[in-house]
């Protein structure tokens, strides 16, 4: 939504966050995997090293799940020169089924990769809109609604799919939440938000 709107009160949000987990007298709260990504952000908002820090520890302790893939291509595309792109690659080509979420962690996935190593660019892309295929049948009746819609909304800003043709499957979705109270809007919905109001500027 900082990204949306450009709001400060989103960049606050997220800072403060991550100010309270990392504060000495802070639980031993942790953040849910998918969202660790955020320490990149806070440290290309602050420049401070301890964010830095954050991230190569949680390099060092998670384990390469899917959902944490999204992480480790940033890492790598900014640190380690792009290394580990075929493992990576390798992960997802290897999935037999995808959830709403894998598509979800597969789309940021490639947003967090370096289309210049193209091969494994091209090979992630082609297999985004193979499965994203499969699963838009099921609009918008699927319990996984808001992951293939976010997805669709975020690959047409991406340039991943055509907004011409695909934008439309991701609004149907927008519709569906659009008349929820958006002061209590949380994750996925406001995730899906964004996307829709990324959309539609670019479309001004």
């Amino acid at each position: 939504m900082y990204e949306a709107t450009g709001k400060e009160v989103y960049r606050d949000f997220v800072m403060t966050r991550l100010n309270r987990l990392e504060a000495p007298e802070g639980t031993a709260e942790s953040l849910p995997i998918q969202d660790d990504p955020a320490y990149f952000f806070a440290l290309d908002q602050t420049g401070n090293e301890k964010y830095r820090q954050k991230i190569e520890s949680l390099i060092g302790q998670n384990d390469w799940t899917l959902d944490f893939m999204p992480f480790v291509t940033a890492y790598e595309t900014r640190y380690k020169r792009k290394e580990h792109y075929n493992e990576i690659v390798a992960l997802f080509r290897e999935k037999e089924r995808f959830t709403g979420s894998d598509l979800v962690s597969l789309i940021e996935t490639i947003g967090q990769m370096s289309e210049e190593i193209y091969e494994y660019y091209r090979e992630l892309r082609d297999l985004f809109k193979a499965v994203l295929k499969e699963r838009m049948n099921e609009l918008p009746d699927s319990s996984e609604n808001l992951e293939i819609g976010y997805s669709i909304l975020k690959a047409c800003n991406m340039g991943v799919l055509q907004t011409e043709k695909y934008s439309d499957f991701g609004e149907l979705v927008w519709k569906t939440i659009a008349g929820n109270d958006k002061d209590t809007c949380a994750g996925l919905q406001e995730m899906l938000r964004a996307q829709y109001t990324i959309l539609r500027k670019q479309e001004v």
